[in-house]
């Protein structure tokens, strides 16, 4: 979701985020970007600049969104330049306009590397401007979605072509491991000169809402599933204890006979639950973390069940890697109420045990 909103926080100009309109600019980008990257809890600082254009060449033409990125700074993020399979990358071409242009649309439009095309976009002062780039390099995510619209180029390459003057459309913002993408978003609107009048600095929960929707969806489902669950385990270890119990009648009217009275009798019957349950526990917690080990390291690849497209909310998911993170709280309450449940369950089954008449348990069999 990070990666599709385009950082954990945005800075950008007022109504850019709903409108996507290249007219909307931040003025003063390099002052904005100095003050936004001494923000505490700032990671990386990604400036952009996003064209809806048209793209031209002798064959045809084809409408693009130019991402106009500085790829040292971009990487952070995500590698433009790692997908490139055919040409140059942004960082090591000499074009002083590149472009990298997704597969599907250098197939369309008939051009490889070293080949020229002509952006038609809107420009800075609201005219139409036209701009010519070269090809430097081809590229293929293996996202369908984003090579069959975006176009890459250089920051002031883009900037060249819309007639930019020290200004911008958006910063992307990453923040430090463990800061709350909220908390450097307040510190960013306090920062910001004029209090940050005429500019919008979102989280990408803000940006995505209908993604922070289904997540909110799913832990609530994963909450049900956790009570339907942990009552299949208790009433299933409670059948199996009392099936222990009652094939054990004969040796529980024996140990009665012999002076183990009631109550301490349902202490046995609990004492030994306890130590099945921390042994089962224990072995339980190996094998989690020995699948939490590989899970971890090599993830569940969603395009491995030969899933090609999937999007959700407007994010792509196609390339999605899952990976097994432990949250200790989570981990802790979990195994709390295993515990619980499972000495809970073997009560009936204790009780059952110390109200046997000594007599009754000796005949059970006969």
């Amino acid at each position: 979701a990070v990666e599709g909103a385009g950082g954990e926080v945005l800075v950008h100009g007022d109504g850019y985020w709903e409108a996507r309109s290249g007219d909307i600019l931040i003025d003063g980008a390099q002052e904005i970007g100095d003050v936004v990257a001494a923000v505490e809890g700032v990671r990386a600082v990604m400036p952009r600049v996003a064209i809806d254009g048209l793209l031209s060449t002798a064959v045809g033409n084809r409408p693009v969104q130019l991402l106009g990125i500085r790829p040292s700074a971009e990487v952070a993020l995500r590698d433009v330049d790692a997908d490139v399979v055919e040409g140059d990358r942004l960082d090591d071409t000499e074009l002083r306009a590149p472009l990298l242009l997704g597969s599907p649309v250098a197939e369309e439009l008939e051009v490889g590397p070293g080949d020229r095309v002509v952006l038609t976009a809107t420009g800075a002062d609201g005219e139409l401007t036209r701009a010519l780039f070269h090809v430097a390099g081809i590229v293929r995510s293996g996202r369908a979605d984003l090579d069959e619209v975006l176009a890459y180029t250089t920051l002031e390459a883009a900037g060249d072509a819309l007639g930019l003057d020290d200004q911008l459309v958006q910063f992307g913002v990453l923040v430090e491991s463990g800061v709350e993408p909220e908390e450097v978003q307040d510190r960013i609107r306090a920062a910001l000169p004029s209090g940050g009048a005429g500019l919008e600095v979102l989280t990408w929960r803000e940006a995505l809402p209908e993604m922070v929707g289904f997540i909110e969806i799913d832990d609530a489902f994963l909450y049900v599933y956790a009570v339907v669950i942990y009552l299949v385990v208790v009433f299933a270890i409670a059948n199996t204890f009392l099936v222990s119990v009652l094939e054990r009648v004969r040796e529980f009217g024996l140990l009665n006979a012999l002076g183990l009275r009631g109550g301490r009798l349902a202490r046995l019957v609990l004492a030994e639950t306890a130590l099945m349950t921390v042994l089962s526990m224990a072995l339980g917690l190996a094998l989690a973390l020995a699948i939490h080990g590989a899970l971890a390291r090599w993830g569940i690849s969603v395009a491995a069940w030969g899933i090609e497209e999937i999007e959700l909310a407007g994010v792509d998911l196609a390339n999605m890697v899952m990976r097994s993170r432990i949250v200790v709280s989570k981990w802790v309450i979990a195994s709390v109420l295993v515990a619980v449940a499972t000495i809970s369950s073997a009560v009936y089954p204790a009780l059952r045990a110390a109200r046997l008449a000594p007599a009754e348990a000796m005949r059970f069999y006969e």
